[in-house]
């Protein structure tokens, strides 16, 4: 083998190396950005679960003042 196809041997070690480092890169960040989407989900179902108890509420009060508008009569 000569020196130029040492070289270019090199040449080509050093582009796979580089385009498989790009992939472990392009991996770690696609993990990270999972994981921290991941953690977030508690949070959002939690905030998700008190707007629908609210929403509840406000449904139980709108009939109880629905049912007291439309029986003020009967009371009265």
């Amino acid at each position: 083998m000569g020196a130029n196809e040492r070289i270019l041997l090199f040449i080509a070690i050093a582009f796979a190396l580089f385009a498989a480092g790009r992939q472990w890169q392009r991996m770690a960040d696609l993990w990270k950005g999972w994981r921290e989407s991941v953690a977030a989900v508690p949070v959002r179902r939690k905030a998700a679960w008190g707007g629908v108890k609210t929403m509840i509420r406000v449904g139980l009060v709108a009939a109880l003042v629905f049912w007291l508008v439309t029986n003020i009569n009967y009371f009265m």
